[in-house]
């Protein structure tokens, strides 16, 4: 059995089209780790909820497109732990900018890096308040 910690469960999923709305029309801030980009928003419900998005306009076939996803939902599947938002929860939306496949180790990598930029900044931005 998988550790309770590594699932990706419904409601650690971006859903809501409200919630997208609000988190890309709020200028919310963003950081880059290309070839990824996350966009992301505090919120005061509890939990951190993901959603992933890659562009048609780079991957015309859907099986690339949905590899990438799948390849971002296991590194942020294993790497969520990193992320402790200081009170409440995290909407977090992770953009795909290149336009060619990367091996998952450098998915994963990039990702840990973006999760743990995102936990500091959310920290100072708490401690700032």
């Amino acid at each position: 059995m998988d550790n309770p910690l590594h699932t990706l469960r419904k409601e650690e999923r971006l859903c809501s089209r409200k919630a997208m709305e609000s988190l890309f029309s709020k200028g919310n801030p963003s950081l880059a780790a290309y070839p990824l980009r996350a966009v992301y928003m505090s919120v005061p419900e509890a939990g951190t909820r993901m959603m992933v998005s890659v562009s048609k306009r780079h991957f015309k076939q859907a099986v690339k497109r949905n590899r990438i996803k799948r390849q971002i939902r296991e590194a942020f599947r294993l790497h969520k732990h990193l992320l402790c938002p200081p009170q409440g929860g995290v909407n977090i939306a992770f953009l795909w900018m290149s336009n060619e496949i990367l091996p998952t180790s450098t998915i994963f990598h990039k990702l840990q890096n973006l999760l743990i930029r995102i936990n500091e900044s959310l920290s100072a931005s708490s401690l700032s308040h």
